[in-house]
Order: C-alpha cells, then structure tokens, then sequence
C-alpha cells in the first residue's frame, strides 16, 4: 500500500538509560496493532531489546527500529536509542535519520544528565523534541516538579502542553494546554476540566503562549498587548519547533499505556513530515546541495546502521532520501565507487523483517547481504551522485590492550572485532607500534566489555582486556665516554674491534645523531658505519627498564683495529659494548608522555575536576567560558589518565567531556622510577 509522504513521521526516542524509551516504544507498537501485547524489559521480551546481551543486561546498547502503520493512515518509524553514555554514537545515528525526537524521561523531579544531554544535541543539530515524563502511575512521581526542573535549564524553551489531574495521590486524567480540553488517561474527552486544575492551566496557558510568542516577532508584539488566539498560538509553537525555540512537554505512562495516543496525536500535529523536515545536505562535486524529499526524484539512500547476525547476514537499515525505492534496482555506493543490486527491501520491525516491494522518500526499511556497504555510505540511483558526510561520532577517549586467553586466538579475535565495527562504528583497533600491543579504543569502560562478551557469544572468542604499556622513552642527562672492545679468537680467522664513544645529550633530530671524529686512522674508514650501526640497535633498547633511547649524541672519536682479525661485525658488537658501559655513567633518566588535555564540564564542577588534575599531576594552564560550560586546559603524564573516561564521568555525573592530544616527553619523577623498572622487568 503506497504510504501519503505527509503522513510518515520518524521519529527516535532518546534520554537517559533505564528511563522507558523501550517501554514507550512497545505500547506504542501494541496501539498501532503492530504486536498482541506489550512485552516487558525485565521479562526480556520486548521487541526493541532483542539480543542476547540486551535481554541478559535489561537495558538497550544498541538503537533498534519499528515501523508501525495506524488505522488512521500514519506511518511511524520509531528509533529506540540506547541511554547509556557509552552508547552515545548510536544516538547521532538516529538522528541522522529521523526528522524528530522524543526524550524520554522519568518523573522523578530532576532533570537527568541524559535528559540534559539529549535536549543539547537536538538544539545542536537543529532537530525538533519534545520531552516525555514517563511513570506517572509510580508512587511519587512528580510531573509538575520534574517539568519545573527541566524548564528551570531552559527557560525560554520549555512548555508544558499537559497538566495532570490528580485525586488522593493518583492521577485520573489530564488536561490539554493547547485545547483547554480535559481527557481520561485512555484519551476519552471527559468535558469542563476540574476546578483545581483551572489556576493551573491559566499559568501553564500564559507560559505556553509566551515561549509561542518568543518565536517570532510579530507574535511577541501582539502577545505584549493581548493574549493570543489559538491559531496565533499554534503558529508560534509551530515556527518553534521547527527552530528548536520550543520543546513541548507531556506526560504519562508507557507501561501502563497512559496517555500514549495523547503523545501520538501531538507527534503528528507538531514533528514534521519527511517532506516538511529540514533537507539533507550533500556534496555534489565540489557543491553542496539540498535534496528534496520527492517520490519521484532520483533515488537517493543513506544508511545509518548496520546489523551483522551470524545467521541472517549483514542487514543494513536505511532512509530514503529522495526517490522510491524499488527491488531489483541497481544503485551506486558513493562510498566505495561500486554498484549494488537492490534484490530485497524490508520493513523493520526489531529483530524481525518484512518483505516490501518498495519505499517511497522519507521512509525507512533495510537491505540484506550486501557485504560492501557501511554505515554512512549513500547510495545513487541513475541521474546523481551526492555524498552525505560521515555520522557524528562521539570521542575514543577509552583505551584498553586487547589480547586473546587463549593461544593461537589471536587472529580469530581481530577477524571478529572487524566484524563487529560493522555493526558499530565508534571503536577502532590499532596496533601500538612502540609497544607492540593491539590497541581497543572506544567510548567507555562498558562498551569495551560488552565488545569482549559479543566475540565470545557471536564468534566463540574470549578477550582479555588490560591496562595499555606506556611508551616510555629513556634518555641522559650528561656526558660520558666509554670505551668497548670485541675481541674474539677460535680455530680459525678471528674478531677484532675496539671503538672508543662519548655519550651526551643533544641530538641534532632529537633522537639520534652521530659524529666520526676519528683521526689518524685509529678506527678505519670502512668501519665506522659499523659502528654507528651498532649504536642505532642499542639504542632500541634503554640500560633502565629498556625503554627506546632518544636525545643522545654519539661521537666516535678513538678506536684500534687488527689489519686481520678486523671486521664489520667486530665493531657493531664493540658499539654496543661501549654503549652498555656508557648510557649508565651518563645519568640515564626515564621519560613519560605528557598530554594536552582539553575538559569540558558545568560551572559547578570546575572545582572538583581541577583539584582532580592537580593530584594527577596535572599542570592547569587556564580556563574559558563558552556558552553555560567551563573549558579547562592543562597538561598531565599519559599514566594519569588512562581511566580518566569513567573517572570524569563519575566526578561530573556524566555531563563532562574531554579530549587529549600528544604534546611531549617529561623526565619521570624519581619516586616512580622504580615501579616503572619494576613493571617493565616483569614484561
């Protein structure tokens, strides 16, 4: 059945974790006809939280979508998105595609770190919210003190369009700020709203109406002499949305399905369509332009997610941009300048899919068994050729070493992590040349485990994670000579070489240099390229914990040979021996990394993560202001923050963010010399 563009809405349900975005999701799904009875998180049951680690963890860690057609004709692709901080690349992938979102948040009185998060990317990226107070038929919730919280955040932004009415501390309906009308909480039109509820609904009215009128100038000016009409009001909150100038706010219960269809209603009435949504923007050449949502433009996908199932294939979800997407079209992946064969389109619903013959723009639905095509890549049909740019992803400021338990694993565990970067995009593997070491790198602590926990279910796997080796670096802090002689004799022709070296520190590059300062012939010439060979792979090598050598001067400047018994390898192993006796008569000392450190965070944890710095070692070099957030800048030893994801996480209540960049090498302390000795011996 050919679906009316103005009629889609799509639509992701974000905010913090454990808040009810799954729970919504199934009554809404149960409303729609879509499934018989609404599942349970708990009863892992549910149609979002499908997998093995969801049902086990009774929280979501991967975005999920439904599609879920009304009676009425309207089409709904909800996109339920993981809370947890973690998680939050999966976040910017839903929205890539939808045109709106729902945060979702408990009445608990306070605004969530998750709530705040979520309303600050959709001001961001410029997508209409608004927010639903979930749990209004648990004991102590509080709609009114938790929508005050949230507006206290953002004044001139937040309104409320629902106001509970509550008899003997449970709520029996509700009244409509927008229509003044008072509804049951099935929906049903109960009449004249209750008298207690009249002071209420004048203040919440007169609220509504002013952040309606902040949104455009000429509705302001009428608001200051006179109340506005409805389609005044209307018009206002409507430019609003669209700005993000105004998050409406409404409540009820997912679980027990309270006011859902109250939610749907004013999804419709105030998210756009695809069509009335902001237009994509793409590079076309060296231009970039909007594409329209047109069924009858060229076809134009872009996929913002994809699923490997060790069963079903590699399934790859995706919105169509412009176009109607059609089985056994063939479209070029921009991505990777190849053509691919569309054979089957589906409409998703979790973890199952339904065939469809085709997609018109602005829907969602998803491809199988195409191997080649990665999350983000946009895909042409004949008469374009546009390419989104990437999805936002959050920062890799989480690393752990990565190793397999069990011998011989080691290539089944990489195959693996390749695999599952398909699925998700914000970790990387990368070896640390320096020490050797495969390096995981992702958002957090949880999501690194939870990568381990998938290897081993989906490809038989276990990983061990640990601490990332520091790449140390060792050096001198003064001049030495030291004088090392090869002498070797057996049965037949012998080995002899003797290279007298003066150790200091200043290398012209900053790591090595050597200097002949040979006269007389002491050490011939044909030999003394031996020599500097000979301290190149020394100096791989530190006299302390083994740690590469670097700064260090080597002048050659005496030696001895045997016009016989001298040869190359005589005076690569002299080198070294004068190298060994050398470096420890020079003051050796251990250098750190020491990082460039940029953190973010509110006002009132300033404090408490610059006290945190300072016990780190960290340097502060100064602070700014941007916006409602403090920006730090310091200096700390790369040691000192290999944990510093969860730690700020912690001290912040996950609304801190920070990124570092390499910025030089330090001596050690010498207090903590001796466990660094101590560590790399028992390597």
């Amino acid at each position: 059945m050919a679906i009316d563009i103005s009629k889609i809405r799509n639509v992701a349900f974000i905010g913090h974790s454990g808040e009810g975005k799954t729970t919504l999701s199934e009554a809404f799904l149960f409303n729609a006809k879509v499934i018989d009875r609404q599942g349970r998180v708990d009863d892992g049951n549910t149609v979002m939280d499908f997998t093995p680690e969801e049902i086990a963890k009774k929280s979501s860690i991967s975005l999920a979508v439904a599609s879920a057609t009304f009676s009425d004709g309207y089409k709904f692709n909800i996109i339920d998105v993981p809370g947890f901080f973690d998680f939050e690349g999966e976040m910017y992938q839903a929205l890539s595609a939808c045109d709106a979102a729902v945060i979702v948040t408990s009445a608990s009185g306070n605004l969530s770190v998750g709530t705040e998060n979520a309303i600050d990317c959709c001001i961001e990226l410029q997508k209409p919210c608004m927010i639903f107070i979930s749990g209004l038929d648990k004991e102590n919730s509080t709609f009114h003190r938790t929508c005050e919280a949230i507006r206290a955040k953002y004044p001139k932004l937040v309104a409320s369009f629902f106001i509970p009415s509550v008899v003997n501390e449970k709520i029996i309906g509700f009244v409509s700020v927008s229509s003044g009308k008072y509804y049951s909480l099935s929906g049903e039109n109960l009449g004249e709203m209750p008298e207690h509820i009249k002071p209420k609904y004048e203040r919440e009215f007169n609220e509504l109406s002013e952040v309606a009128a902040e949104n455009d100038e000429v509705l302001l000016d009428t608001y200051i002499e006179r109340a506005l009409t409805m389609e005044e009001l209307e018009k206002g909150i409507n430019i609003g949305m669209k700005t993000c100038g105004c998050i409406p706010v409404v409540g009820g219960s997912g679980l027990q399905n309270q006011c859902v269809m109250y939610l749907r209603d004013k999804m419709i009435a105030l998210f756009p369509s695809p069509k009335d949504a902001r237009k994509p923007v793409a590079l076309s050449g060296d231009d970039y332009v909007e594409i329209d949502c047109d069924p009858n433009g060229p076809v134009v996908l872009h996929v913002f997610k994809t699923i490997v199932d060790p069963f079903f294939g590699k399934l790859s979800v995706f919105k169509v941009l412009s176009g109607t997407l059609k089985a056994g079209m063939t479209l070029h992946n921009m991505g990777n300048d190849q053509d691919e064969k569309i054979s089957a389109i589906y409409s998703v619903r979790g973890k199952k899919q339904d065939p469809v013959s085709e997609l018109c723009a602005g829907d969602i639905g998803a491809v199988n068994k195409l191997d080649d095509i990665r999350t983000g890549d946009t895909l042409c049909g004949d008469g374009i050729r546009v390419k989104l740019d990437p999805i936002k992803k959050p920062s890799f400021v989480y690393s752990m070493a990565v190793y397999a338990e069990k011998r011989g694993e080691e290539d089944k565990i990489f195959q693996g992590l390749r695999k599952l970067r398909e699925e998700d995009t914000c970790f990387s593997v990368t070896k640390n040349e320096e020490t050797g070491e495969m390096i995981l790198s992702g958002v957090g602590e949880t999501q690194l485990d939870l990568l381990c926990k998938k290897l081993k279910s989906k490809y038989g796997c276990s990983a061990v994670l640990k601490e990332p080796k520091i790449a140390y670096r060792e050096t001198i802090k003064r001049r030495a000579e030291a004088e090392g002689k090869h002498k070797k004799q057996g049965g037949g022709a012998g080995q002899y070489g003797v290279c007298s070296v003066r150790f200091e520190p200043g290398a012209e590059d900053g790591i090595y240099e050597f200097v002949d300062a040979v006269v007389g012939g002491a050490v011939p010439k044909q030999f003394i390229p031996a020599v500097d060979k000979g301290l190149r792979e020394a100096i791989l090598h530190g006299v302390l914990a083994g740690y590469p050598m670097v700064n260090l001067k080597c002048t050659l400047f005496d030696g001895k040979s045997h016009p016989v018994d001298s040869k190359e390898v005589a005076f690569v192993s002299a080198a070294k021996l004068a190298y060994a006796d050398g470096i420890p008569k020079a003051s050796p000392v251990i250098l750190e990394p020491i990082m460039a450190i940029e953190i973010i965070v509110p006002q009132e944890y300033l404090g408490d993560v610059m006290g945190d710095m300072n016990k780190r070692r960290g340097r502060i070099l100064g602070t700014s202001v941007s916006g409602n957030k403090q920006i730090i800048e310091a200096e700390v030893p790369h040691s000192e923050i290999l944990r510093y994801a969860t730690d700020l996480r912690s001290m912040t209540q996950g609304r801190g963010k920070y990124s570092t960049r390499f910025e030089r090498y330090e001596e050690v302390p010498q207090m903590y010399v001796a466990k660094i000795v101590e560590d790399s011996k028992k390597d």
